[in-house]
Formats: C-alpha cells, sequence, structure tokens
C-alpha cells in the first residue's frame, strides 16, 4: 500500500466518522507527514515515541487540552519492513463500539494484526504507572502514600478503573490492598479539586492595584497542572504555595502564557495576605509573623502583620539586586516599543537588572508617561532578543503627593502588554532611583504608585540599604481579597 492509498484512507476515515475521529499519518521515524482534523495542536499531543509506542491495541490518552480520546497505531508494511504508521483517535463519549469498524476497515489494507499477548487495560495501567514514576525520578519501592493516592487518581481519570479485575491488578502493581485502592478512589473525587483565590494587590480597596491568583494548597499539582491553571485564570501572575525542605513553604510563579518565572512581587503579596487571612504556617491571632520562603531566585525573607482590627500588612524582601548599565540605547528601546524618543529623559542611562531581567528608563513627565503606547509584537521581539522580561518606564511625578515616583512596566513577552502594578521591578528601581541621584542621599525609603493610566491604581512602600555598590530591598503593602472558588480537575 503506497503514501498515496495511506493518505486517501486516513481522510476516508476522518469523513465517515467526522468530526469526532482524528487520523495521522507518520513516517517510519515517527514524524508528523499528514494529519487530517486535528484534536490539538499542543505538541507533546501529536508527538509519539515510536520505539515505546504499543501498535494495533487500544489505549486511551487525556491531551493536554482535557479532551479524553482512545488511541490506536496501526503500522504500514513494504516488504515486512515498518514503513510508516496511522494513529487513529476517537472521542471516547461518542464511539464506545468504534473500534470494531476501525479494525474492519484497516485490516484489509494493513500488514495482519498480531493478537495482543495482554489485556489492552492492563498495558494503558503499566504505561501511566511506568510515566509517573519517571516523571518523578522514583521506583515503585520508594512511591509514597500520598503518590499513590495521586497515581490511582489518575488511573481513575483515565477510566482504568471501569474494567472488571483493574482495582486488583492496581492493588498487586503498587503493593496494596484493594480495600485501600477503593479507599483512595472514594477520596480522589475532592483529591483532584483545588480551590483558587483571586486578590488584588498593592490596595486596600477592590479593583485597584494589580489582580493576583493564589493557589495555597499546591502539594499534589505537577507543573504541567500548575501551567494549566495560570492560563485558566488568565491573570498576569500565579502563586502557587507548596512545602519545602529548605524553608517555611515555597512559592512558584506562572503567567498566563505558562511561563514559569523566577519572581513576582504582586502574587507574592496575594499569597502573604490568603496566607494571613486563613491562618496558615501558625499563624493564629494577631501579631508579626515572618517566614524564609523558597522561590526560584532562592530563599527570601518575608513576613505577614495582623493588626488588632483584624487589617492585614504583608512585606517581603526583594530578590538580590543586580543592576548594571545596558548596551541599549534609548533609541533602541523607543524604536522597539514604538513610542516617540523625546518622551524619555535621556540624562538618566539606560540600565537593566539581571535578577528580574528588567530594564529602566526615566519619562520626562507624567504627561509624557500617559503618552505612551507600546507595541506588545514588536517589543516582545525585542525582548526575546535581549532577555528582557519588564520594561519599566519610571517618572518622578506623581498623582498623590505622598508619592514620589509614578512607573509604567510592560512584559508582553511573558503575555502581559501592561501590567497594572509589578512588585518583582521594586529592588531593581530602588538601586537605580538612589544610583541617580532621583532621591536625596539622605533618603533610604520612597513611595511609588502604578495602575492609574488603566485605571488599576496602587501603591508600596520601598526601603532600601546601601553597602557600598550593594544595594538590599524590602517592600510594604497591602492586598484585599476578591474571591475564591474551585476548580475541578477531573
Amino acid at each position: 500500500m503506497n503514501a498515496e492509498n495511506h493518505t486517501q484512507l486516513a481522510r476516508s476515515l476522518v469523513d465517515l466518522f467526522y468530526p469526532l475521529v482524528e487520523a495521522t499519518l507518520y513516517n517510519a521515524k515517527g514524524s508528523i507527514q499528514e494529519i487530517f482534523n486535528a484534536f490539538s495542536t499542543i505538541k507533546e499531543d501529536q508527538e509519539f515515541d515510536v520505539q515505546n509506542c504499543h501498535t494495533n491495541t487500544v489505549f486511551s490518552e487525556l491531551l493536554v487540552g482535557g479532551k479524553n480520546v482512545k488511541s490506536i497505531i496501526y503500522p504500514f508494511y513494504e516488504d515486512n519492513l515498518i514503513v510508516g504508521y496511522l494513529r487513529i483517535r476517537y472521542d471516547l463519549t461518542h464511539f464506545k463500539n468504534l473500534q470494531e469498524q476501525l479494525n474492519f476497515l484497516v485490516q484489509s489494507t494493513s500488514h495482519p494484526l498480531p493478537q495482543a499477548t495482554i489485556d489492552p487495560w492492563k498495558q494503558s495501567i503499566d504505561q501511566i504507572i511506568s510515566a509517573y514514576l519517571t516523571e518523578n525520578k522514583i521506583n515503585l519501592q520508594a512511591i509514597s502514600a500520598k503518590q499513590k493516592r495521586e497515581l490511582i487518581s489518575r488511573l481513575q481519570e483515565k477510566g482504568l478503573f471501569d474494567f472488571k479485575e483493574s482495582s486488583t491488578y492496581v492493588a498487586s502493581k503498587l503493593q496494596i490492598s484493594r480495600a485501600t485502592v477503593y479507599n483512595y478512589l472514594k477520596t480522589s473525587a475532592s483529591f483532584r479539586k483545588v480551590q483558587v483565590h483571586q486578590v488584588d494587590a498593592f490596595t486596600n480597596k477592590k479593583f485597584g492595584g494589580n489582580p493576583a491568583g493564589v493557589v495555597l494548597d499546591a502539594d499534589d499539582l505537577d507543573e504541567t497542572t500548575m501551567r494549566k491553571i495560570a492560563r485558566e485564570l488568565n491573570l498576569s501572575e500565579t502563586a502557587f504555595v507548596l512545602p519545602s525542605g529548605r524553608a517555611a513553604f515555597q512559592m512558584r510563579y506562572f503567567t498566563p502564557t505558562g511561563h514559569e518565572i523566577t519572581f513576582c512581587g504582586h502574587s507574592t503579596v496575594g499569597a502573604l495576605y490568603m496566607i494571613a487571612k486563613e491562618r496558615r504556617f501558625g499563624i493564629e491571632e494577631a501579631g508579626l509573623y515572618p517566614f524564609d520562603v523558597e522561590t526560584p531566585c532562592g530563599i527570601l525573607k518575608m513576613e505577614a502583620k495582623i493588626e488588632n482590627n483584624e487589617e492585614i500588612k504583608v512585606a517581603y524582601e526583594t530578590p538580590i539586586i543586580k543592576l548594571r548599565p545596558s548596551k541599549i540605547s534609548h533609541l533602541d528601546v523607543a524604536k522597539a516599543a514604538g513610542f516617540d524618543l523625546h518622551l524619555v529623559n535621556q540624562t538618566f542611562p539606560v540600565m537593566y537588572e539581571e535578577t528580574n531581567k528588567d530594564l529602566f528608563l526615566v519619562i520626562q513627565s507624567l504627561e509624557d508617561l500617559k503618552k505612551i503606547e507600546c507595541d506588545p509584537k514588536s517589543l516582545a521581539h525585542f525582548s526575546k532578543q535581549h532577555d528582557i522580561v519588564v520594561l519599566c518606564l519610571v517618572c518622578p511625578a506623581t498623582f498623590d503627593s505622598e508619592n514620589q515616583f509614578h512607573m509604567r512596566c510592560f512584559a508582553p513577552l511573558v503575555g502581559i502588554p501592561e501590567d497594572p502594578f509589578t512588585g518583582s521591578v521594586l529592588g531593581g528601581l530602588a538601586a537605580y532611583v538612589d544610583t541617580f541621584g532621583l532621591l536625596s542621599k539622605d533618603i533610604n525609603s520612597f513611595r511609588v504608585e502604578q495602575g492609574h493610566f488603566i485605571e488599576r491604581p496602587g501603591v508600596v512602600k520601598v526601603e532600601f540599604l546601601r553597602r557600598g555598590k550593594t544595594y538590599h530591598a524590602k517592600v510594604f503593602a497591602q492586598a484585599i481579597h476578591c474571591f475564591s472558588t474551585e476548580i475541578n480537575l477531573i
């Protein structure tokens, strides 16, 4: 059967069962040749491992986009050599008996099918267990009770407990009793639910500051699930709180595009606020509670304070500040971002902060800062070229006379055209304004506002310490809880 016939077969199958069937043709090395009615455009959903795939056997898959499908892979032969593969996928909710129909159509044109030596559902269970062990870099002897519970939940998601002997088979594989399997199954529904919170950070008024996503109980979430939750919430960042072997707890940060970043100020504020509000990690009554917190950029000192009137205030030390001159010119930035060069105060240099990958420029006036309109596509391309996460434009003029600076921040490379309030730049900003005389030398604190031009006003206080050429900064902020909801992950 030649390549043209393979293509015609795949197209015919999709035409026959459209739109509920996907057909993909691969060459002998597993590279995609053609795909008809793709269920997903995500790369990991479309690839398969030629060396380890099970052909002529039905197996279940959960695609990254959430679709449950059943799949079967047929090899094509010429002179007993495999020259390609046809993968058929169909939606479980619509085709319970489609396998027989597909076998009838395909068997007449492909190499005779060998009989499976073990039940397909057992192969699926083995594959999922093996993948889980590889993912967590453990073996069956070292797997914990919590990990067994998570693994059983994954098997249930795939529908693999629908088979009569599956609980016995899983119990044997995991070396636990069938009663334990049933107990884990009963609790798996709640186990696969996660509570998420939305908190407005750097403000004490709702709908101000920067809305942050917060997940306090991320112990059992893998990285893929955290990315999906961040995309679903579609906030500029979501913080996930997890256990830590090195500190009181750990925070990880994801953007709406699924990027993990090393630090995020406003979702840190949101997480600390919710930890205090829900009385987590030893917080019981009014008082000051300091924590060492593990983040991707190191262990940082943070604190939550509950006043006698239940008002919550939080603070965090910024990551290590590494401010240095940039080879990028004022004109380079203006052209890439798409605004006029005359808006920039060129007496102050372009500076780059290495830890958070922030670029700083000074704008002439508050009115000029208002005129800034950045081209997100062009700026994202420029940011990728120069390893920039945030472009911070600062002005020593403010709406509120109690504040010293107003700033606007743009991060299109990680899916944020303009950020309402950006906590990650505050350490670099402290070093910048002190180094270049935007503050008097006898002053070691300032207040900065942001978000007014996009109707999300916020403010923070920053204290800093200068030791030679090294800076340390601490950010003091407030927040307010907007709402909480529950996501069912099954």
